[in-house]
């Protein structure tokens, strides 16, 4: 199906009084539908009653989960902004799983031995969703954040699942009050939200998880970490042009996709939107 039949079979159900939590694209940029990862904008739920008023809808209602790439770094980004610590720029080059393609998928003779450095849509989504999961709620629309100013790079590489970034992050903040490494590491271990106090059936006990070995994180051996449901970092280090620079991985068709959205719907469920 194309986008504007998924917008429109969404639409349909939810004009049905039946609540739609979807991991497809079409309505990621309806401006009154929220693009959650539970942990990071859990206050844009309060966008729901709006977008029931603008559509007449009563018990129905959407909500979709962001690009499955995206679920790898922007934990670890979000638990530094909450913490003080804006990031005003950010380079990411993403080396996506071939289950990210669906089924059936990239051909073998392209992936076997071989990286192909495209992936169509992908660098777009990575550069313009984040800003919408890092925005606001403003009256009957989510306003995007304007920072970070995000370049991407996305490629597809001969992995099974799990996909992985590179990510080097400049901080919005004068030199003296950069977070050294040994604080974001901190930062991160410590970091919890919303589906942790909720105790919600899919959620990470620890949603980030940072490995101190220089050789990880590796999809075979970490992409599992939390029942697929954890942020795995590694390698934090000194970065010559930027700030900082880590690998991130994660679960791309847990995290990023069904679980994901399974867990979008236990939130919902929890802050009684299915009452």
């Amino acid at each position: 199906m194309g986008k504007d039949e998924i917008k429109a079979l969404e639409n349909a159900y939810a004009a049905e009084g039946i609540p739609v939590v979807s991991n497809a694209s079409a309505n990621r940029w309806t401006d009154d539908v929220p693009m959650l990862i539970p942990e990071i904008n859990f206050s844009h739920l309060d966008i729901i009653a709006e977008q029931k008023k603008n559509r007449g809808w009563d018990k129905g209602f959407i909500a979709v989960k962001p690009n499955c790439s995206l679920q790898t770094y922007m934990m670890p980004l979000y638990a530094l902004q909450k913490a003080g610590y804006p990031v005003k720029r950010m380079i990411v080059t993403t080396l996506q799983a071939v289950s990210g393609a669906g089924y059936p998928g990239v051909p073998s003779f392209d992936m076997i031995d071989n990286i192909v450095p495209f992936i169509g849509g992908e660098e777009e989504k990575t550069e313009k969703e984040c800003l919408k999961i890092l925005g606001k709620v403003a009256g009957s629309k989510i306003e995007n954040a304007t920072l970070p100013v995000v370049s991407s790079t996305c490629t597809r590489v001969p992995v099974i699942d799990g996909h992985t970034a590179s990510v080097n992050l400049e901080f919005d903040l004068p030199e003296e009050k950069k977070p050294s490494l040994e604080e974001i590491k901190r930062v991160w271990r410590e970091f919890s939200s919303v589906p942790q106090e909720l105790n919600l059936p899919s959620a990470p006990k620890n949603p980030i998880v940072y490995r101190e070995e220089e050789n990880r994180p590796q999809p075979a051996r970490d992409r599992d970490t939390e029942k697929g449901m954890a942020c795995v970092l590694g390698r934090l280090r000194k970065c010559n042009v930027f700030d900082v620079k880590f690998v991130a991985l994660s679960h791309n068709t847990k995290r990023g996709a069904a679980l994901g959205g399974i867990l979008n719907a236990e939130l919902l469920k929890a802050k009684g939107f299915f009452d």
